[in-house]
């Protein structure tokens, strides 16, 4: 599978939803650095791209793609170190176990009617809610 999206005499653009991890795109770029005759490289992670400059005629634009193609796939099959989760994902986590035991806790001192500690633990609730929310605020108006 190609993942140039754009071809010139002297600059190709590559794209992948892979690249907009910026420690993978980091070291796809550590490796594409390595082939000759590229001169000018613009990664681009917010968006999962590249585009790489070259001298036309010393690179075969067909070679290029393929090596760049082989790159990508290495990267990607490259298994991230065990427990390396990212930081945003292991908040979010710790945020969704809050909400669950305390909506637990909240709901069984509401049944046994201790009206203080319900509103405790339903404040407990929702500050990890607004957690929760503030992790995937991106993804609320798609």
């Amino acid at each position: 599978m190609t993942r140039v999206v754009s071809t010139l005499p002297g600059r190709v653009r590559v794209r992948d939803k892979a690249l907009r991890n910026p420690a993978l795109c980091a070291r796809v770029e550590a490796q594409l650095r390595q082939i000759e005759g590229l001169a000018v490289m613009q990664p681009n992670p917010s968006v999962g791209s590249i585009v790489l400059h070259f001298a036309a005629g010393d690179i075969d634009p067909l070679e290029l793609e393929r090596k760049i193609d082989a790159i990508i796939d290495a990267a990607i099959a490259t298994p991230r170190p065990s427990g390396a989760r990212p930081l945003r994902l292991q908040v979010n986590r710790v945020a969704k176990l809050g909400m669950l035991g305390s909506l637990t806790a909240s709901l069984a001192l509401a049944a046994s009617g201790q009206k203080r500690w319900h509103a405790v633990t339903g404040a407990a609730f929702v500050a990890c809610l607004g957690v929760h929310l503030g992790v995937h605020r991106r993804n609320l108006l798609r």
